[in-house]
């Protein structure tokens, strides 16, 4: 089963207020469950040892994973932590394990997915999905609590406000990788690795690359911070507010 089918078949427990707990279903055949700080974590039990060239992991392993990162990214970034409280006062937030995730069975860098269709209020949707799979649930707790926050203060947040599906690619990355940022910043986040590094550049001459350009060209005091260690991320989220306005 894949895991639409699973988000599908289990609809009336991820769309209403029941929030299970790991005990409770520790005899499903699919998943196992738990809730940390507000937000339910499923765990599908994987259906091969190998998918491509990456070793599952077992649901249970999985579902400690994902609380420890989320637990990280809540409890030590008040910037996060308040942006996830706007975010369960308008539905529920909830992560899946699904191994088979990505599709692509030679990809070994997603980290998370949101996945922005089960938040839709018209329609009656209001699920904040975050998506992990056989490779992400793998990275160490510091870079997963980093993607917790991304996907969910970023791209989650973005829905919630109605932003997300109107804006290009690279300004919604831009936007989530900040967020990204500023959690690597408050988590403590050792910025001298090769890890870190490429992730500042990738966020700085890849994803940020026109708001960048744009704050230089304007000649805006926060441009300053892209040459910084730990960058005043309020500040450019602020000067990133009149960069979209100017995009019109």
């Amino acid at each position: 089963m894949n895991w639409i089918g699973t988000i599908r078949a289990t609809g009336a427990v991820l769309a209403g207020a029941v929030l299970l707990s790991a005990a409770a279903t520790a005899q499903d055949p699919d998943y196992i469950a738990g809730e940390i700080h507000g937000m339910t974590i499923f765990a599908l039990h994987p259906e091969a040892e190998r998918i491509g060239n990456v070793r599952t992991t077992d649901a249970e392993t999985a579902l400690q994973i994902i609380g420890a990162a989320i637990d990280l990214a809540y409890q030590e970034s008040p910037f996060a932590r308040k942006r996830i409280e706007a975010l369960k006062k308008k539905g529920e937030i909830q992560f899946i394990y699904d191994a088979r995730h990505p599709k692509n069975v030679m990809s070994e860098v997603n980290i998370a997915s949101f996945v922005p269709q089960f938040y839709d209020p018209a329609q009656g949707e209001r699920v904040f999905l975050v998506l992990i799979g056989r490779t992400g649930i793998q990275w160490n707790n510091e870079e997963l609590a980093a993607a917790v926050s991304h996907e969910l203060a970023g791209h989650a947040y973005q829905r919630m406000q109605g932003r997300l599906m109107g804006m290009r690619e690279l300004d919604a990355e831009c936007e989530a990788y900040l967020v990204h940022e500023q959690t690597n910043q408050d988590i403590g986040t050792d910025k001298t690795t090769d890890e870190a590094i490429g992730l500042r550049q990738a966020t700085d001459t890849h994803w940020c690359d026109d708001f960048r350009r744009w704050t230089l060209a304007e000649d805006l005091d926060v441009a300053d911070e892209w040459d910084v260690l730990n960058p005043d991320v309020p500040a450019l989220l602020k000067a990133f507010k009149a960069y979209i306005a100017d995009q019109g």
